[in-house]
């Protein structure tokens, strides 16, 4: 389990390194596309993980019920995050409707994941999933849109950067359709 926190860390990390350096460069229109898309869609992924998070990880430490510990206020502050960031729905639905109103972050999709292919499988399957989907998104796919195209810009951010054995595990955990797997022995 605290192998998959760390992962799960290590992805959430990189997605928001990617979307701090869209940010700082505004003046090009596939950053600024990045920026505007992956905002939402992140501020969603995350919010929505970290109850969970916060859960497993009292659990793994063993005292994160001791008031001495900084998980106990870290889990009941978590569930107002999604809230403050905006709620669930609504950033789901913000990011459907840049989809569909600004041509180009489908162009950045394409080059962000296009860079990647070929060197994960599950990467692969699920950017072939999502592509086809979003030719024909429904508002009622609107958290799962806003889920995969987190988990796919996430993975394609460790794909690129990452060791080849952390992508490959994080890809495992986060982008296999049979969900849930054990972790391999060389996963960091």
């Amino acid at each position: 389990m605290l192998a998959r926190l760390a992962l799960q860390l290590e992805g959430q990390t990189a997605l928001l390194m990617r979307l701090a350096r869209a940010w700082s460069q505004p003046a090009q229109p596939l950053e600024a596309a990045f920026a505007r898309l992956f905002t939402p869609a992140a501020k969603y992924a995350i919010c929505k993980a970290g109850m969970p998070f916060a859960a497993e990880s009292m659990e793994v430490g063993g005292i994160g019920y001791c008031e001495e510990s900084e998980l106990p206020h870290l889990y009941r502050d978590m569930p107002v995050n999604s809230i403050w960031e905006g709620s669930g729905n609504v950033m789901c639905l913000d990011v459907l409707c840049v989809l569909k109103k600004q041509p180009e972050a489908l162009e950045m999709l394409d080059l962000e994941c296009e860079v990647v292919k070929g060197i994960n499988r599950r990467f692969d399957a699920g950017w072939r999933q999502l592509r086809l989907q979003l030719h024909r998104a429904q508002e009622s796919q609107a958290r799962e849109i806003a889920q995969q195209l987190t988990r796919l810009a996430t993975g394609a951010q460790l794909l690129k950067y990452a060791e080849p054995p952390l992508a490959d595990a994080w890809c495992q955990q986060w982008l296999d359709g049979r969900g849930i797997r054990p972790l391999a022995g060389d996963a960091p």
